[in-house]
């Protein structure tokens, strides 16, 4: 699945530069966009009292500073590591004047139930939503 953003003033810090908080902040954007186009209502989905898919863990490289006004296409690869947890890498690429890779990041969820708080396996949903995506391009981080 693929992403387009602009980079936003609002992403960057007092230097004018992309921070990490803003650029996993943009990946989640991606991952949130990807379901709406697997026709999952978030609103809905996200609601469950049953469920929670919180992220346990998250990273991003650099290779070169992003700016406000910079186009990113943002490159998703998910994939199910157990019945309760999976993973996301992303691949962000500036697009113009020259496709760039600027930055490679990765997200890790678990499904757990809120109360106990204890795992539980990914719903339906998630698990179709999964196998839609799968690709065997992965990006290594």
């Amino acid at each position: 699945m693929t992403y387009y953003r602009t980079i936003r003033l609002a992403d960057t810090d007092a230097a004018g530069v992309v921070y990490f908080a803003a650029a996993l902040s943009i990946c989640h954007e991606a991952y949130e966009a990807s379901l709406e186009q697997s026709y999952i209502n978030m609103r809905t989905f996200f609601s469950d009292p049953n469920v929670a898919i919180p992220i346990v863990y998250g990273e991003i490289k650099f290779f070169a500073p992003l700016y406000s006004g910079d186009q990113l296409e943002i490159n998703l690869f998910p994939k199910q590591l157990t019945d309760s947890e999976f993973e996301i890498k992303y691949e962000l690429v500036k697009v113009a004047p020259n496709a760039e890779k600027v930055a490679l990041a990765q997200t890790r969820h678990v499904c757990i139930h809120p109360n106990p708080r204890r795992r539980s396996p990914l719903p339906d949903l998630m698990v179709q939503w999964l196998d839609h995506c799968a690709t065997p391009e992965a990006v290594d981080i």
